[in-house]
């Protein structure tokens, strides 16, 4: 149980979010480029998506590096060329990081930019994967070795882990990219092998790692929003990254890291802010299983009446077709949705009613949806409907937390 909150319930919210929302999330991603990128071996795939991996730090990835990491793309595309042989011919990579072009803002830029980043270190970068090619053949090949020996461990990629960073800094690593030394959270790290090993949205490349195994890529974004949700002391660190791992596992022992994911875009698009109080909790997908959510629910005890009933009434006309069974002032313990609907497709929705889509019939109706679980054992779909829907809150509504918005005609006076 976690704060009274069945996990079967969490994993329902975190599982539907994320169904919902892995395609959206991939634009806000490093995953973008790494996925645009059309490898032309596994060998030159992986790399690539260790070179994206590296670099996530320090720059917007939106507004930076990503456009950048595409821009890249697209030039090494026009030009005949696979990332590979920037890995063979450092000259050549010269030219090409100085020469590319990209989009940012509208304008044009040239060349590689990034806050803590230079060209040389990237070529530095690409001279240590030409050592790890011509000593280990692939990255994949290096690995498998050590996840083999590590396979009966408590953590098998600790070890893979170890074994990574010691590569890295042996082959010449500078330490603005990789990691000196093994022990502190290793996101980019951890990063990088969830790519490799999870399916789709990730690469799937790797398919001799369990996903079990695998550890969260944990930063200060991620660590904020497990610790509201979850109610938990966790750093950024190793410890909090066994920790952190331990917390999803609870929930999902099969695939903890496929909420990674979801969990660190709550940090990046503002939802879960650093100051509590610019927290945008009515937004965010996972606002009913979070113990930190300022979400609040105001119990209705009175049934509907004036425009709200004028508003369901004139749903039910326009939608009836689709409904075959309706239940109004729906008891959820000492709370009372506006109404239960089931659909002719065996769909049911917990409906919130207002004359305008608005944060606290959001909050609402995402309560609703948690206490008839609570009640019934089984999940049920949101819905509002509303006279007016400003479209802005009505796209996240639906994106962010799966909500159906449904916004009827004009009323008759």
């Amino acid at each position: 149980m976690l704060d009274g909150v069945d996990l079967r319930y969490v994993a329902y919210v975190l599982d539907e979010a994320y169904e919902r929302l892995r395609d959206v999330y991939v634009s806000s991603s490093v995953l973008g480029p790494v996925r645009l990128y059309a490898a032309g071996d596994r060998v030159d795939g992986e790399f690539w998506a260790l070179f994206c991996a590296l670099l996530d730090f320090g720059v917007s990835v939106p507004r930076v590096l990503n456009p950048m990491l595409v821009g890249l793309v697209k030039y090494m595309e026009g030009c005949g060329l696979r990332f590979v042989d920037l890995v063979f011919d450092v000259r050549l990579a010269r030219r090409v990081f100085h020469g590319f072009e990209w989009v940012s803002g509208g304008g044009v830029r040239r060349g590689f930019t990034h806050r803590f980043v230079g060209v040389d270190d990237l070529v530095s970068l690409l001279r240590v994967f030409r050592r790890i090619m011509d000593e280990h053949g692939s990255l994949g090949d290096f690995v498998r070795g050590v996840y083999d020996e590590g396979v009966g461990e408590a953590e098998p990629m600790e070890r893979v882990l170890r074994a990574f960073v010691s590569l890295l800094v042996e082959c010449g690593g500078r330490p603005r990219l990789v990691p000196v030394r093994f022990g502190s959270a290793l996101k980019r790290l951890n990063l990088f092998m969830r790519w490799m090993v999870r399916p789709y949205p990730d690469l799937g490349l790797w398919r001799f790692i369990d996903k079990r195994h695998l550890l969260v890529s944990l930063d200060e974004g991620l660590r904020r929003v497990l610790s509201r949700v979850f109610q938990a002391d966790v750093r950024v660190s190793w410890r909090g990254v066994l920790e952190a791992t331990r917390l999803l596992r609870a929930v999902n022992p099969d695939d903890p890291v496929k909420y990674d994911y979801l969990l660190s875009r709550l940090s990046i698009m503002g939802y879960c802010a650093k100051q509590r109080d610019r927290s945008r909790c009515y937004l965010c997908p996972v606002a009913g299983v979070c113990g930190s959510s300022n979400v609040p629910v105001a119990p209705r005890v009175r049934p509907l009446r004036g425009r709200e009933s004028a508003i369901f009434e004139e749903f039910l006309r326009v939608y009836g077709g689709e409904v075959d069974g309706v239940v109004t002032e729906y008891p959820l313990g000492s709370y009372s949705a506006d109404a239960l609907i089931h659909m002719r497709d065996c769909s049911e929705y917990i409906v919130e009613v207002e004359h305008e889509l608005n944060y606290t019939a959001i909050g609402q109706v995402v309560t609703y949806r948690y206490l008839y679980f609570k009640k019934h054992g089984k999940p049920v779909k949101p819905m509002i409907v509303c006279k007016k829907a400003p479209q802005t809150l009505r796209e996240v509504s639906e994106r962010e937390q799966g909500i159906r918005v449904v916004e009827v005609g004009s009323l008759s006076s």
